[in-house]
């Protein structure tokens, strides 16, 4: 188990080891050699260092600063699927993961956002394509600070993607995952009882009965969560945005 290389005033790594029931408490330090103690003690100068080697003087405190300022590139996983397809689920369980490990996260789901960000917007065409860009918007505005903004809206309309695509991959990854299960599986899923209610025409332009959801062409990933497990649907997620270049580190403490 890895420790910090100090022990706080009054308290010795051996206490604490035996405490969780650690039979031996090593350092790693002292299994070092003079030469990679040194070695390790000059890691923290090898890039300035470097730096002050091939700039002049002026340029490198420039070139420091700057490194110092920079913002890490953020990222927006945007999910779009049908109500009821588990799309906030797996959005909240990603949001929740990627902030336990200290990155900055920022959830925009889509039924709080309606009650917000678009109250009074309407459920026609275009009012749905008004209320998909605004959480493009603030996505990508996430984004651009270097933090990680996680959307699940219904998103039925593929321009309407297309405009949210635009904004985040100026400001950093972006990333479409449709979550893809079955019609019937989300309607077996409704708890709120609002495909019933579509079907009986109680709600008009309701996507996936009275109005129509397009099914995206150029997502970067597609889950279906009737077969696989909210775990699992992360886990892929994750995976892709590794491979986008998209999940930033973890912000040292």
């Amino acid at each position: 188990v890895p420790w910090p290389a100090d022990a706080p005033d009054g308290l010795r790594w051996t206490d604490v080891g035996a405490r969780y029931g650690a039979a031996r408490t090593e350092t790693l330090v002292a299994h070092r050699s003079p030469e990679d103690r040194g070695a390790v003690e000059g890691l923290g100068t090898v890039w300035s260092g470097a730096v002050a080697a091939l700039y002049p003087e002026v340029a490198a405190a420039e070139v420091v600063r700057a490194a110092g300022t920079a913002r890490p590139r953020g990222a927006v996983v945007f999910f779009t699927g049908l109500s009821g397809s588990g799309k906030s689920t797996v959005a909240r369980a990603l949001a929740a993961e990627l902030d336990d490990e200290g990155l900055h996260t920022t959830l925009l789901d889509g039924d709080e956002v309606r009650h917000h960000l678009s109250k009074g917007l309407g459920f026609d065409k275009a009012s749905r394509e008004l209320n998909v860009e605004r959480i493009g918007y603030v996505a990508s505005l996430v984004s651009s600070h270097g933090g990680v903004a996680v959307a699940a809206p219904i998103a039925p309309f593929a321009s309407g993607r297309a405009r949210v695509r635009e904004l985040a991959e100026a400001a950093g990854t972006f990333l479409l995952v449709h979550v893809s299960t079955p019609l019937e599986v989300c309607e077996a899923r409704d708890r709120k009882g609002l495909y019933a209610k579509a079907r009986r025409g109680e709600i008009p332009e309701f996507t996936g009965v009275s109005s129509p959801y397009e099914a995206p062409t150029d997502a970067d990933l597609v889950v279906d969560t009737s077969r696989v497990t909210v775990e699992d649907a992360v886990a892929r997620v994750r995976a892709a945005l590794d491979a986008a270049g998209g999940e930033p580190s973890a912000p040292l403490r």
